[in-house]
């Protein structure tokens, strides 16, 4: 339980200055969290509260406009640049790897500040990480999104959410439980507790409903046509490249059949690994990929980690070694 924390964490920040930020190309659940957060610090702080983001994804922006067309009186502001002289801490959303963070397009994150992580990936304890307050951590990889984490904080200290804020949060939720696909008796209840008729269900479907865009369904169809197939006893295992949309083609290959899925890309400077897997594998062997891939990145020069099905490796070593050493851990709960 993360309640013995809430108390200790809103304690350090009532007299900070504070900046929140979140992973580069914010989802929804990552740019939701972070202006749900500031919602809840501004009745408490004193000092200006500020929202930084590196950049949005596709999908997050498609979302702002639907949001702001049905919440015109809703205004999100946020900077795309960061001074941090002119801030005390720093609040992190939706990930506990600084190198998915960048306040500098061309250069990786030099976080100058202290920080804490609000997430609920894994987070690999052994690792250091000089400047995170850890003992304020606000980690709950049970939650399916960063921001049933938030509203469990905002419910902890009784504040009310407006009707905006409420479908925020549950747009947040649906998005990153994939529909509940990959969410728990819990985040039903969530959802459920905040639905009424002033947060409409079918709404927020439409409002996140997107079209695969052209480059998006070339690669699917890539990734089709280039997938390999392990048959490990009665489970299917698919590997495959794309250059892009590496998140989504796993994703799909899990819908074309496959029990856990592989998705690779080669980028200049790194390699990227996207691993899915059903839940019902997860549920009935124990196999946790986000355990995994921060297992591998612990030698292979990069930085993983991520949900028991779903999760995803960015690295510099080896791109065969690391494929081969992946497919032979999963193996082992098969």
């Amino acid at each position: 339980m993360l309640n013995s924390k809430y108390e200790d964490f809103l304690t350090f920040l009532t007299s900070k200055k504070i900046l929140i930020t979140t992973h580069d190309l914010a989802d929804i659940d990552g740019f939701v969290s972070c202006y749900t957060l500031k919602f809840f610090l501004t009745k408490y702080c004193a000092k200006p509260i500020s929202i930084f983001f590196s950049e949005l994804s596709k999908h997050t922006k498609n979302f702002m406009l639907r949001f702001s067309e049905k919440f015109p009186e809703f205004i999100f502001t946020h900077t795309n640049e960061v001074n941090f002289s002119e801030f005390d801490v720093c609040i992190i959303n939706d990930t506990n790897d600084l190198s998915q963070i960048q306040f500098n397009r061309s250069e990786a994150i030099k976080l100058e500040i202290p920080y804490i992580f609000i997430d609920h990936h894994h987070l690999n304890k052994n690792i250091l990480r000089n400047g995170n307050i850890d003992s304020l951590n606000l980690i709950n990889d049970n939650a399916s999104s960063t921001s049933e984490i938030i509203l469990e904080l905002i419910e902890y200290f009784n504040q009310n959410l407006t009707v905006s804020y409420k479908n925020l949060i549950v747009a947040a939720i649906l998005t990153d439980s994939g529909f509940f696909k990959y969410g728990n008796n819990q985040t039903i209840k969530k959802v459920s507790n905040l639905l009424g008729e002033e947060v409409n269900f079918q709404l927020l479907q439409l409002m996140l409903k997107n079209e695969d865009d052209i480059s998006e369904r070339i690669a699917k169809i890539k990734g089709l046509q280039r997938v390999e197939l392990i048959r490990e006893g009665d489970y299917l295992i698919g590997i495959s490249n794309v250059s892009s949309f590496g998140a989504r083609v796993a994703s799909m290959l899990l819908n074309m059949g496959f029990d856990i899925s592989i998705v690779y890309s080669k980028e200049k400077n790194k390699n990227i690994i996207n691993c899915r897997a059903k839940q019902t594998i997860c549920m009935q062997t124990g196999l946790h990929l986000g355990k995994i891939l921060e297992e591998i990145s612990e030698y292979s020069e990069g930085s993983g980690g991520g949900h028991d099905g779903a999760a995803s490796l960015s690295f510099n070593s080896d791109l065969d070694t690391v494929l081969l050493k992946l497919v032979e851990r999963i193996k082992e709960f098969l």
